[in-house]
């Protein structure tokens, strides 16, 4: 059986023949981001396809307690989609054409089964920041790259990997972080001179050059207005990701999909969709 969702609608739909997978993928439009699933309780495994567009989908596998995503290719980097109605990121390698949505559900429902499927395709672990993908998971994109820039290295030579964007959030996230948790005079006594120079620039990077001089002076209640307005933490940085996230978003390993949701990210110049 396989459990077609359309915003938090399930209807059960029966796949008998290869041609009723199909027929059950064209049950609903493309633009109402229906998922399909596939699942084993007794085993604790699914397969979740989710329609992208009329063309694209993402298949995810969920084995062992993790989730794991259908890739045909070694692409980097993050593609903004809409599932299920969610909008967010997946990396770019798991959007893939229609064809592999229907080769899955063919191979659990009426083909060789889950094992074949699990063992005979090409799957990724699916980033820990999107594990929870099946429920509501897809976030915010600036949350996402907040959390995948709290994963990366700060000190070099291991910090010059990484898009360049996110080695930049990186290192003003740690310098954000010391900053809350002992303040500014923390932040000069214990990180050496090259990473706290590091951090300016990223903050230079993001736009907050009045931040600078606060920084240096060790300033704290002047930074916690600038950094943090309204006591929401880290506000003003947040915005200034998505400030330049808007028009590089290939900074921070960001890349378009034919069907964007909510948002048109810009590109530069000589590319095209």
């Amino acid at each position: 059986m396989i459990e077609r969702r359309i915003f938090g609608l399930t209807r059960t739909l029966r796949a008998a023949v290869p041609g009723d997978v199909q027929r059950i993928l064209m049950s609903a439009e493309p633009a109402d981001d229906p998922s399909y699933t596939w699942r084993d309780d007794d085993r604790r495994v699914a397969v979740v396809v989710s329609v992208i567009d009329a063309n694209h989908c993402q298949v995810a596998l969920l084995d062992g307690g993790r989730w794991h995503d259908l890739v045909d290719s070694d692409e980097p980097g993050l593609a903004w989609v809409s599932l299920t109605g969610i909008p967010g990121v997946v990396p770019s390698a798991s959007v893939l054409p229609c064809r592999f949505a229907v080769d899955a559900l063919e191979t659990v429902t009426i083909g060789a089964g889950f094992d074949h499927l699990r063992a005979s395709r090409r799957w990724r672990v699916a980033p820990a920041w999107v594990d929870d993908r099946r429920g509501y998971l897809l976030r915010d994109l600036v949350e996402v790259l907040w959390d995948a820039a709290g994963a990366l290295p700060v000190d070099e030579p291991a910090a010059a990997a990484g898009p360049v964007g996110l080695r930049h959030l990186a290192r003003v996230q740690r310098l954000h972080n010391r900053a809350m948790g002992g303040g500014l005079g923390a932040v000069l006594a214990e990180f050496p001179p090259d990473r706290f120079d590091a951090a300016v620039r990223g903050f230079a990077y993001l736009g907050m050059t009045d931040l600078r001089e606060v920084l240096r002076d060790a300033d704290d209640d002047a930074y916690e207005r600038l950094a943090s307005p309204d006591g929401e933490d880290a506000g003003a940085i947040r915005a200034a990701v998505q400030r330049k996230l808007d028009t590089a978003p290939w900074e921070f390993g960001v890349t378009d999909v034919p069907r964007l949701a909510g948002t048109d990210f810009l590109r530069p110049a000589g590319r095209t969709r």
